[in-house]
């Protein structure tokens, strides 16, 4: 073979490799990319619909949680990596084909050296099973040691980290995490560094010294084979040897994906008990909880006992007792957040299970005890939803007036366009708990409501402002149903009528004048705040 004619198969050989070179990475960059980043909008897009769906019951089981991570965290990752894997598996198959003809034609029975590393197939699943056993295992751990990180930096816990022990017990916590886990990767370590060394040893020595001995061999000591075709083989077995070893991984890897695919799977095939029902949402009607019964899962006593209750279309009802009568569950029951496990809940003479879901809770507006303020806009912060062309400012405006923000909507240079909180935006504003809740509150005022739903959302408020904003909810709602919670009966008095509750029943029922009238714990309860108001006025005075 002459000098050019080398240069020309070298030249014709690189520009071969470029051009695949060149191909690969346009088809990585173009279509890949492109392609894992509408896979993981799919995936999330998907995974949060779901979430929204489940069961309010769900988020307070550590044991969804505990899915919901790992689907989250395992399962997603591994969508991506399947896809990954079907790349390599087709380069795989292209260049096993292309070897193995090539060890074919000079020397078949090198192709037994080149099937040695499925002797590690079954190696390789046991590997897989202990590597997705000890990250379940450590799933729990990672959650803890999370939380406790995320205490030392969210403005939520601030304030209670400065002014107490918390963080050393936190870091304490954190530490404590570190060690179970490190438990765990003890635990399995030796199993797994026994598997990879025998695995090692069968793909390194086994396979690659035995087929160099071999076609040495034949080309020293036999003579069979020439010099170049000894290269050539020890080059394509490797190559063989590289896509047996790997395509088997691959395939173990498909499986071990499959695990964590399952718990994707598995959060996915979660069916919700609260679901829609086939009648059309009456046009009016009462609210009526009729001999209700609730336990909330796990727990041993009912919440609410054979409680029976009526909220007319316009009327203003206020729902008072002591901390954990069962005041909050009957709003969750009221919203179809739970459903009863005995009795009752209608609207206009409908149960609410076989009315559309959305459409129901859609006629509510509320706000809960445990609200939240968003980091975004206070207009979007008002509407609850994206903004759109049909949301004036006026309609803004009018909802925070009533709700008592103003005053405070004065001082933001950007008004309605301000971000809430720094956590998006360096001019973002951070509000008082008392601002927050008006805020939150103005909500109500930027939609049509049929009834409004007050769970004890002014906590922050002295009893003067709760006063006045309970005043303000009862004018501002015109024809609109109220029901309000409030632990702070001076707020009861202007209500059409109080249901006091008590130990998941209703003791006592009726206006604020009858039941003074009537002498019984509603007047003891009264009386008393008002004794320990008056009181607390005199010494602050």
């Amino acid at each position: 073979m002459t000098f050019s004619r080398i240069i020309t198969v070298i030249l014709i050989w690189m520009a071969v490799r470029i051009v695949f070179w060149v191909a690969k990475q346009f088809f990585n960059y173009k279509y890949v990319n492109i392609a894992s980043l509408k896979v993981s909008e799919l995936v999330s897009r998907r995974l949060l619909e779901h979430a929204e769906k489940c069961d309010l019951d769900c988020y307070e089981n550590p044991e969804f949680y505990d899915k919901l991570a790992k689907a989250v965290d395992g399962g997603l990752n591994n969508v991506f990596q399947v896809q990954s894997s079907l790349i390599q598996v087709v380069y795989f198959i292209v260049s096993f084909s292309a070897n193995t003809l090539l060890v074919i034609l000079i020397d078949p029975v090198l192709l037994i050296f080149s099937l040695i590393p499925l002797i590690n197939l079954p190696l390789n699943i046991k590997r897989n099973k202990l590597n997705y056993d000890r990250d379940m295992e450590s799933t729990v751990q990672n959650r803890r040691s999370d939380y406790s990180l995320r205490t030392f930096y969210l403005a939520d816990y601030a304030k209670e980290m400065r002014l107490s022990g918390m963080p050393t017990f936190m870091l304490d916590r954190f530490v404590e995490s570190g060690k179970k886990i490190l438990e765990i990767i003890r635990r399995y370590g030796v199993r797994l560094a026994v598997i990879n060394y025998a695995t090692n040893e069968i793909q390194e020595v086994v396979t690659t010294l035995g087929a160099t001995m071999y076609s040495v061999w034949k080309t020293l000591v036999v003579g069979t084979m020439g010099l170049g075709d000894c290269l050539v083989i020890l080059n394509s077995l490797n190559m063989i040897t590289y896509v047996l070893s790997n395509s088997s991984n691959y395939a173990l890897q498909f499986h071990n994906h499959a695990l964590y695919i399952d718990n994707l799977r598995d959060f996915l095939d979660y069916q919700p008990r609260i679901v829609d029902g086939a009648k059309p949402l009456p046009d009016d009607g009462d609210l009526v909880l009729d001999n209700v019964s609730f336990k909330y899962s796990g727990a041993e006593n009912y919440t609410l006992k054979n409680l029976s209750l009526r909220v007319k279309p316009h009327e203003k009802v206020a729902i008072v007792g002591h901390n954990g009568a069962g005041k909050t569950t009957l709003v969750k029951l009221l919203l179809r957040l739970y459903d009863a496990d005995s009795g009752s809940v209608s609207y206009g003479g409908v149960d609410v299970r076989d009315l559309p879901l959305k459409a129901y809770r859609d006629i509510f507006g509320s706000v809960m005890q445990d609200y939240h303020v968003f980091a975004l806009s206070v207009a979007e912060n008002v509407l609850r939803r994206a903004r759109t062309p049909e949301d004036s400012d006026e309609k803004i405006l009018d909802a925070l007036a009533k709700a008592g923000f103003g005053g405070k909507l004065s001082t933001f240079e950007r008004g309605i366009d301000t971000q809430i909180t720094k956590e998006f935006a360096d001019d973002g504003e951070n509000l008082s708990g008392g601002e927050a809740q008006k805020l939150a509150i103005s909500s109500i005022y930027a939609k049509d409501n049929r009834f409004v739903i007050l769970d004890e959302p002014s906590s922050a408020l002295d009893p003067i402002a709760e006063h006045e904003m309970y005043e303000n909810m009862l004018r501002a709602s015109g024809d609109c149903g109220v029901i309000f919670i409030s632990h702070r009966l001076s707020s009861a008095v202007s209500a059409d009528r109080i249901y006091l509750i008590e130990d998941g029943s209703v003791a006592e029922s009726g206006s604020h004048e009858e039941l003074m009238r009537l002498g019984g714990k509603y007047a003891q309860m009264f009386r008393h705040q008002a004794e320990n108001y008056v009181e607390s006025e005199e010494t602050a005075q």
